[in-house]
């Protein structure tokens, strides 16, 4: 709980944890709260946020949190659906409304809502990936089976 955690956070707000960067981020709504109670622990290393990992390499439980954070209105149908098919980050890049319909997504107006989410984190996978190539990464992660996800 958030009691046990007994240290004193730096004027600057960060801290090295592990060998790790730490930052600590204010939550939203917190702002009359004392500092030390209103920052949340972000750590910047890759394999500890799966918002930063490629799409691709998201598990069932990542595709979970993608969808309570952008289908909060339907979330329990869509994470019926999604975990009874095992959908994966992989599986969710490839998603149209056909198989959303056969899996058991029926109203028109909720699969169009889950496929306008799938089209954006397309275009935000598409623009991270070509970021990695302007930035001289010779062989950077792939993108569902290599770039052109839009393709």
């Amino acid at each position: 709980s958030a009691e046990e955690l007994n240290y004193q956070l730096p004027r600057n707000h960060s801290q090295r944890a592990a060998g790790r960067t730490v930052k600590l981020l204010q939550q939203p709504g917190t702002e009359g709260i004392p500092p030390g109670e209103a920052f949340a622990v972000y750590h910047t290393s890759p394999t500890l946020s799966s918002l930063s990992k490629p799409v691709v390499l998201w598990t069932q439980q990542d595709v979970c949190k993608w969808l309570k954070k952008h289908c909060p209105h339907n979330y329990l149908t869509y994470v019926e659906a999604f975990s009874h098919h095992a959908i994966t980050g992989r599986a969710l890049l490839r998603l149209n409304a056909e198989k959303l319909e056969r899996m058991g997504i029926l109203q028109d107006t909720l699969r169009q809502e889950v496929l306008q989410q799938v089209l954006q984190l397309q275009v935000r996978e598409e623009v991270r990936y070509l970021q990695l190539l302007s930035q001289g990464e010779e062989n950077p992660p792939p993108c569902s089976g290599g770039h052109g996800i839009l393709q």
